[in-house]
Parts: structure tokens; sequence; C-alpha cells
């Protein structure tokens, strides 16, 4: 079903997109950025005729499977402001983070998801699962740099979504997820503190992704006595977003290096842009100076003149 209609829409034969599933892990080349804090993250950008694949289940399979409203990145017209705007008017704030998210979930994860939201996929036969999960995976696990590993992981963490949001409302607790950052926010002094535990004891139970683990490194408590930041957003006693300069510095440091960055961070550089910008007007202008105004409508998508 999947392949020949992919092959009909694209105008390729079924034998070419057979044969490029099959040796699909070799699609990517792969290079490493350097990260704020001087490590590096590993990137696996998938050709030019794979991307092509990917894009177009992207756009016919993956958009039309169930994201959880708690889900905050990834999804068209939702910010980072959006995300932070949820947690402002709270006083506490906790932010826990997963090790190596994308590669974490895996086509062991994928193959299960299908075969327990089969409606979703209606129609499909084994082959064609299997053409699926060798399509977006790359050696058996979600990568960096593929299209279609944002919303896959939104898709597949629906399950832990809903777990997380269970525990928050029941604790009065405000839950959002943005990819593997996870942000809990209440009003009420000393909550967040056991709910660390909580988290991860629902972490472990969900079933699909199986293999979640949290990174008790980034694991950070914060109050109005000091600084809180939501995906770069600082939330101000007055209980407005502000941009602060952290955020500042990493839209810079991305527009520098635009031409790395796959489609998914681009979108994302965008939408901080625009949220920063309409925070902090004067933004746009110190960007411009900077950069050009060329290079600025390019890293907002903007086509220039």
């Amino acid at each position: 079903m999947i392949l020949e209609r992919m092959a009909s829409e694209l105008g390729l034969p079924s034998g070419f997109i057979l044969s490029l599933a099959r040796s699909a892990s070799h699609e990517y080349k792969t290079y490493r950025i350097a990260k704020r804090n001087g490590e590096f993250r590993t990137i696996h950008h998938p050709s030019r005729r794979l991307k092509a694949l990917q894009r177009w289940l992207l756009r016919n399979v993956i958009a039309n499977l169930p994201v959880h409203a708690a889900a905050a990145a990834y999804r068209p017209r939702r910010s980072i402001l959006d995300n932070a705007s949820r947690h402002v008017a709270s006083g506490y704030l906790l932010r826990m983070d997963f090790a190596n998210f994308f590669p974490s979930i895996t086509q062991v994860d994928l193959a299960r998801y299908i075969a327990e939201r089969r409606p979703l996929f209606d129609g499909w036969a084994p082959q064609d699962i299997d053409l699926f999960c060798r399509l977006v995976c790359r050696h058996a696990v979600l990568t960096i740099g593929a299209p279609t590993s944002p919303g896959l992981s939104n898709a597949l963490c629906y399950d832990l979504d809903v777990a997380l949001a269970t525990i928050s409302v029941r604790g009065n607790v405000t839950y959002t997820r943005y990819a593997d950052d996870l942000f809990f926010s209440t009003t009420q002094k000393g909550v967040l503190r056991d709910f660390e535990q909580e988290v991860e004891r629902a972490v472990e139970k969900v079933q699909v992704p199986a293999g979640l683990r949290m990174n008790r490194d980034k694991t950070r408590h914060s109050s109005k006595r000091g600084a809180r930041r939501v995906t770069g957003i600082v939330l101000g006693s007055d209980g407005k977003a502000h941009v602060g300069r952290k955020r500042k510095r990493e839209i810079r440091a991305l527009i520098h290096r635009y031409d790395t960055l796959d489609d998914a961070r681009r979108a994302s550089l965008a939408g901080m842009i625009a949220y920063a910008t309409g925070l902090d007007p004067a933004f746009m202008n110190r960007l411009i100076d900077k950069y050009g105004l060329r290079v600025v409508r390019r890293a907002m998508r903007i086509p220039n003149p």
C-alpha cells in the first residue's frame, strides 16, 4: 500500500524505493557540531534521495499521528514561547532531561507502536511496516538529522505524555515536554522535590518508548528567588515571559552556523527569532546590524527579493 502510493506520487520505480530502504542506514553523512558546554552533538544527515522519501512519509503518515497536548516541540504554530507561557504563573519549576533522546527510540518501539494502533495504519501489510521502519531509522534507531525523527518522537511519546500529565494533574502540577526536556511547575512550595521520583517511576513503566532514561545531571529546580528558564525563555517575577541573554546567544550561534543545521533545527530557529523579536523588537535591529538583512531573512525563512 505505502510502497505503491509513494512510487506513484513521487514518480519513482518501486524497485528503487525497496533497494534504497534496504541500504538506508548507509545513506547518511555524519558530522559533529559543538554544543555550548564544549561537548559535541553527532548529526546523521540523510542523502538527498533518502530525505525525499522521508519527507513524503512525514507529510503523508507521520503528520497524521496523534500528539499529546503537552508536547510543545516540532508542531506547526507552536513555539518555545507557547511552551514557556504554560509555566509563567507558577513560582516553582522543575526541569528534567532525557539522555540520548532520539537514539533511545528504536525500531522495536516503532513496530510495537504500529501494532498497538492498527486503525492509524489501516491496510498496512507487514512489508509496509518493514519499509516504513527501514526508511525512518538508521541502524534501527531514530537519528538526529532525519526530518522524520522529530515528528515520530512526538507520536511515540504519546503514552509517556499521558502518564506524566496524569501524575501532574493529580499533584496540581503543570507539565509540558519540549523534545527531550520535561518541565513541571507549581505554585506550591516543596511539591516538586518529591515529584522527581514520581516522574522517574512513570518513565520506567512506559513501554513505548521502552529505552528512555533520565539524565540526572541536567535536573534543575528553580523558583522566583532565582532565574527560572523554560526553553531559553526567562520567566519573570512580573508574571511575563522574557527573552534571556542565553537564548539570544543561541540564536546568534545558530545563524552563524546556519548551513550546518538540519531542517528541524532551521524551522526551530525561525520560530525562535520570530518570538524573540516579538518580545524584544530591538533585537531584530541588532541581528540585522550584525549579519545583514539577507542572512536574517534566510534564517527566518523569508524569501529574499
